[in-house]
């Protein structure tokens, strides 16, 4: 894994500091985003760790900790961000521990 202040094409750097908390926000309006769709609704409770790697845009991945209703769940997410695509421009990925089913939409 890279240093987060080293810029590795293709590398995966741990996101700390101001890295991380833009890498939170992204993710929180992500989820706002999937809540008003056809998606579920799910809230951060703690962010574990969190990466970013340059690819077509960011790739941001996240171990956290999501609710949804009362249910607390162990979770890996994956967002893609392509800003420059006026649509589809997110892509997310969530699998909740212990849950068969994947949640991925593009928006």
């Amino acid at each position: 894994m890279a240093d987060q202040n080293e810029v590795v094409c293709g590398g995966i750097s741990q996101l700390t500091g101001d890295a991380f908390q833009q890498a939170l926000e992204l993710l929180e309006t992500t989820l706002e985003t999937l809540a008003t769709g056809d998606g579920p609704s799910f809230r951060v409770v703690k962010v574990q760790s969190a990466t970013a790697q340059v690819v077509a845009g960011q790739l941001y991945r996240y171990k956290v900790q999501l609710s949804q209703g009362q249910a607390v769940k162990d979770s890996s997410v994956k967002i893609w961000s392509r800003p420059w695509l006026k649509e589809n421009g997110i892509s997310i990925t969530i699998q909740c521990e212990g849950d068969n089913n994947v949640i991925e939409r593009t928006f």
